[in-house]
Formats: structure tokens, C-alpha cells, sequence
């Protein structure tokens, strides 16, 4: 007997037509055909049970489960005692006290040196010899707790200091004669013996790998901007207006200073790109890119702060309005052409008074 395969579905009218020896051949060949009747019209009623069942409650259900499992999760981060519930109560915004049971709480000020180094084409991205390249940006940030507020002094590359056994030089050859252990050294000798708690480097790729994690910033280009420095990969062609910025046009605009305003115009660049990304990161749904911020940290930052510390640093700075951070840079003067052998940024003891004086801790003068 040869069998026949058909595309076509056997339905329940053709068992019943079928004659008594193929009826045999059939594997559910012992039910009759009332049997198969009441089969039908059992599986015809389950069928219209489910197609009863509203989607809406299917999509109520998975969204109670969903709950359920992050208050678990969250539960088990985050302890009960760690919320601030009396801020939530006296008006504080949800996220903010959410932030800081996610993370920890910053208990005392830090003042850290922030530099964005050139990072060494010859060594792997990550490495530790991939930091030790010259400091192209220099901020010391003042994170205080205590009044809520954030102080940044822009240091300009080419101050002029001395650096022990290296002679007089640029604050930015500090990183790498020495790295971060003799800038930190430099810098506080240079401005009044300022303390310096901790130190973050990050290589210049770095910036561009951070914007691109969070999407991009918003920034307003003020002017054309043109150059390429084959040197340092960098490849700057930006118009004027307001626009979103994607890594590389980020890390252009901070980094270009072939204009009239040379570094300081640079410094101003950097304060605005540096407020952007804190806008960026301040919104809620930052956590979506927590993944990339992560691999960037990794490949593109050296610190010597504790995981506990950076993320109560992280906390605080998202809390942060934006009239609780100053932002200012090292006052000074540009040397003058035949004055020395190289071009300086010359610091005078009252620029550093101004700079310093009520606004960072040093050693002479704790706050």
C-alpha cells in the first residue's frame, strides 16, 4: 500500500468519509465518530477560552511579574534604611534619592586631579604606559558634600613650573616624566600646596568613547572650526550652531585651539563640553548606557579612587544643580616672544591666591 502525502490538512470530515480499512490504518482508529465529535467541540471550547483572554491582562500580568522582580532585585541592592525618606517627603526629586542608594553616599570633600592625557599610539588602549602621555587638559575638582557644590580650576597647559630634576618646564611634561604620583606633586607645589586626595587620567580617545556611550551631547558651536593633526588623529570640521555632537566632534571641539583665544579659548571649550556630558548623564535614563560607560571606564580611565568612591562621586555629581558648580581657570599671561626659549602661560602668587583662597583646601589652610 503506497501512502499519498499531501500538503493539505486531514480534517475530522475526512476521517469520517473514509471507508472502514482505511478508518483501520489510522492510528486514532478505535474512536468513533461521536468520540471525535466531543473532542472537537472540547478543543473548540479551550480554543475560544484563550482567544477570551484579554491582551491587556497578559500585558498586566508580565508587567506585576516585571515589578516584582526588579523591587526584589532592588531590594536586595538597595537596603530599606539607605533611601532618604525623609528628602522623598520634603520634596526631593525620586531619582535623586534613588541614585544614592544605588550608590554611595560621598561622606567627606575630595579634591582630585582630572587629566586628559595624549594617549601613546604605540601602547595597547588600556595599558598603564597608554597614560603616560602629555597632560592635554588639567582640572582640579573640589567635590563638597557638605555645602552641596562643585569647584573646577582649568589649569592651561603650558604654565610654566619647575619639575625636580627636569628644570623649568610646561605643567602638562609632568605626566610624563613622572606620572600621575609627580604631577599630582607639581600641580600642588604650583598652586599653594593644594591637597590633591585622589588623581583620574583619561586618554583623549577616552572623551570620544564617553560621548558616544551616552548618545551623543548637546552642544552650541560658536564658530567654524577647522584642523587636522595627523599626529594625534585628529580631525576637526564643525559649523557654527546649535547641534548634537557625536564622539569624535565632541573630542574636536574640546581639544581645537587654532583661534585669536589659543588654551584659554581651548579651557572654555572643555567647561562647556564637560557641562554637557553632565546634563547627559544626569538624566534617568542614563542607565540604558551603563554597559558602554562601564567598557569606556575600563579602557579609557586610570584612577586610583576605590569602585565605592567613584560611584558616590557619580551619585553626588548627578544630584548636582547647575548653579552648585563653578567652574573657573588659573589666571595669568602669555609670555612674550623673545621672554623664553619656549611659549608659557606665566602664573603670578596672587593669579594662585585668586584661584585657590576660599574655594580648595591646602595644606597651610584646611577648610
Amino acid at each position: 500500500m503506497e501512502w499519498c502525502v499531501s500538503n493539505r490538512p486531514i480534517t475530522a470530515s475526512k476521517v469520517r468519509s473514509a471507508d472502514a480499512t482505511n478508518r483501520a490504518d489510522l492510528p486514532f482508529n478505535s474512536l468513533g465518530s461521536k468520540q471525535i465529535d466531543v473532542t472537537q467541540t472540547t478543543l473548540k471550547k479551550t480554543i475560544n477560552k484563550v482567544k477570551r483572554v484579554p491582551f491587556a491582562k497578559i500585558g498586566f500580568t508580565l508587567s506585576l511579574l516585571i515589578s516584582v522582580s526588579a523591587g526584589a532585585l532592588l531590594g536586595r541592592i538597595i537596603p530599606i534604611n539607605a533611601l532618604d525618606w525623609g528628602g522623598l517627603l520634603s520634596g526631593r526629586k525620586p531619582e535623586e534619592v534613588l541614585m544614592e542608594g544605588l550608590g554611595r553616599k560621598l561622606e567627606r570633600p575630595y579634591q582630585i586631579l582630572v587629566m586628559g592625557v595624549d594617549r601613546v599610539l604605540d601602547a595597547p588602549i588600556g595599558s598603564p604606559e597608554s597614560f603616560n602621555g602629555r597632560s592635554d587638559s588639567m582640572l582640579l575638582i573640589r567635590l563638597d558634600p557638605i555645602n552641596r557644590s562643585v569647584n573646577i580650576l582649568s589649569i592651561p597647559r603650558d604654565t610654566q613650573v619647575p619639575i625636580p630634576d627636569y628644570g623649568v618646564t610646561k605643567i602638562n611634561a609632568a605626566n610624563v616624566y613622572g606620572g600621575a604620583a609627580l604631577a599630582q606633586v607639581v600641580v600642588s607645589e604650583k598652586l599653594n600646596g593644594v591637597e590633591i586626595d585622589r588623581y583620574v587620567r583619561l586618554d583623549t580617545s577616552g572623551l570620544s568613547a564617553l560621548v558616544d556611550a551616552l548618545g551623543g551631547i548637546e552642544v552650541n558651536v560658536p564658530k567654524r572650526m577647522k584642523y587636522k593633526d595627523n599626529t594625534q588623529k585628529l580631525n576637526i570640521d564643525l559649523y557654527p550652531g546649535m547641534q548634537t555632537l557625536n564622539g569624535e566632534q565632541a573630542e574636536g571641539f574640546a581639544r581645537f585651539r587654532h583661534d585669536e583665544e589659543g588654551d584659554i579659548g581651548r579651557i572654555k571649550r572643555q567647561q562647556i563640553v564637560l557641562k554637557a556630558v553632565k546634563a547627559k548623564i544626569a538624566n534617568p535614563a542614563v542607565v540604558l548606557h551603563l554597559p558602554d560607560l562601564i567598557n569606556v571606564m575600563q579602557k579609557h580611565v586610570d584612577s586610583n579612587l576605590s569602585f565605592d568612591e567613584m560611584m558616590a562621586i557619580a551619585t553626588f555629581s548627578m544630584t548636582l544643580k547647575p548653579d552648585q558648580i563653578q567652574a573657573n581657570s588659573l589666571k595669568g599671561r602669555p609670555s612674550d616672544p623673545n621672554e623664553f626659549r619656549f611659549s608659557y602661560w606665566i602664573v603670578s602668587p596672587d593669579d594662585v591666591d585668586q584661584a585657590i583662597v576660599d574655594k580648595f583646601t591646602t595644606k597651610q589652610n584646611p577648610q
